[in-house]
């Protein structure tokens, strides 16, 4: 990705142990993928605020093109740019399985993501009984999980949830957050959201895809 005027000053000051301004230098690396791309003009401008940079080092760099076409900054929310302290293009965790592709690891990463969670609430309109019950057992689910009210009713058929777990309730709080949503989410603590984009049925079949991402709230 390039970088504004501003971050690109700060970045080499940092990657030349200068003095740099923290809290840029913090959110800019949670973009980082691969090296920065740099133009001439600010590998001049940088050379002449800091005598021992040596440019030569990231020419190479400036006639690449940007792999995902932005430009980060800390002014400026329009296309391409994006703000590193507040946009909604971010840099999350995510794994991505095809059909056939066992999920073990993805299983080992919810279960330690839930260890010490005080509760879970789950959003997914397709979730099946069968299905909620594997992601309780497999993830070792121990506390409070929370269902949006129609949901919770769909699954609860002559009170069949308490087969699974006795600390499964309803949340009557999250239906105006949740209206219109296609994704599947799964929140923890209200801190960290986990985003299911073919829901739960498909985390533990390898009929088809299964993609999650993970970021904090």
């Amino acid at each position: 990705m390039r970088l504004s005027d501003k971050l690109a000053l700060e970045y080499l000051k940092f990657r030349n142990q200068c003095e740099f301004d923290l809290r840029c230098i913090e959110a800019l690396l949670r973009y980082f993928k691969s090296e920065f791309i740099f133009t001439k003009e600010q590998l001049s401008d940088v050379s002449k605020e800091i005598a021992s940079f040596d440019a030569g080092r990231f020419l190479q760099l400036s006639n690449k093109t940007p792999k995902f076409k932005l430009t980060l900054c800390d002014d400026n929310d329009n296309f391409p740019f994006v703000n590193i302290f507040s946009d909604r293009i971010e840099n999350n965790l995510s794994a991505t399985f095809k059909a056939g592709e066992q999920r073990n690891k993805a299983i080992e990463h919810f279960k330690v993501l839930f260890q010490e969670a005080k509760f879970i609430f789950i959003y997914d309109n397709y979730l099946k009984f069968n299905k909620l019950q594997d992601l309780v057992k497999k993830c070792q689910i121990n506390c409070d999980i929370f269902l949006e009210e129609n949901q919770y009713n769909k699954l609860n058929e002559k009170s069949v949830l308490k087969k699974i777990s006795r600390n499964i309730k309803i949340d009557t709080n999250c239906q105006l957050e949740f209206e219109n949503t296609h994704d599947r989410y799964i929140i923890i603590d209200n801190k960290i959201e986990i985003i299911l984009t073919s829901g739960i049925d498909h985390f533990f079949s390898r009929k088809k895809d299964f993609t999650y991402m993970v970021r904090e709230i």
